[in-house]
């Protein structure tokens, strides 16, 4: 078989619709984002919980509360203050008692809430 020339036009229209390097890098960026594949994350973050402390707690106990969590190996973050709480971190796999402390009502994983 004989080599086939491409009509000028024809060649015009392979150099039209070529697309450059750089646009199909974002196209496959953006058709990443709106794949249904979960998204796998490699987390370093150390676990998060929120701690509740009892209605009657007093700012005392509550400072004996977080005072427990940091001896654990904890990191406080936020101090609610519509609640009697905080958030505090651990480095991964230690141990919590936090939920045996007598000022406290309640440890829960911090997570995030969706509404329907």
């Amino acid at each position: 078989m004989g080599l086939r020339v491409l009509q000028p036009s024809v060649q015009m229209l392979i150099r039209r619709t070529r697309t450059p390097r750089t646009s199909l890098l974002s196209l496959s960026t953006i058709t990443k984002s709106f794949s249904s594949k979960p998204k796998q994350t490699t987390s370093t973050t150390m676990p998060s919980y929120i701690v509740t402390c009892k209605d009657h707690a007093t700012e005392e106990e509550i400072a004996a509360a977080k005072q427990e969590a940091k001896d654990q190996g904890g990191t406080i973050g936020h101090e609610y203050t519509l609640i009697k709480g905080f958030q505090v971190t651990f480095p991964e796999g230690t141990v919590q008692t936090l939920e045996h402390h007598e000022h406290i009502s309640s440890v829960e994983e911090d997570q995030d809430v969706h509404t329907q």
